[in-house]
């Protein structure tokens, strides 16, 4: 799921960044309207942050979760992380004891 994520981010932000950055690579000029170029810092700053932000995403360790073990009181049992409750039952006249799940 973690590839998934990081694969779609950046294709999606490869996609954004050449198309912003198309308008300037086409080879035609407008005589018409006044041009003026970007400084050459712009050339490196978004592919920088671009990779950055890949980077980390991809190296990033996933969260550890912690649980509790399940704490039994006297008359409850516990089998598999599930609790239960330990009650006795009479059926067809005779007692039995039977094991009945905590909701949680």
């Amino acid at each position: 799921m973690k590839t998934l994520v990081v694969g779609f981010i950046t294709g999606l932000i490869l996609t954004v960044s050449t198309a912003a950055a198309s308008p300037y690579h086409t080879g035609h000029r407008h005589h018409h309207h006044r041009h003026w170029h970007s400084p050459p810092i712009h050339h490196w700053v978004v592919p920088a942050i671009v990779g950055g932000a890949v980077v980390y995403a991809a190296t990033r360790p996933d969260p550890v979760i912690v649980q509790q073990p399940a704490q039994a009181m006297p008359n409850q049992v516990i089998i598999d992380g599930i609790v239960y409750t330990r009650q006795i039952m009479i059926i067809n006249g005779v007692q039995q004891e039977v094991l009945v799940r905590v909701s949680q």
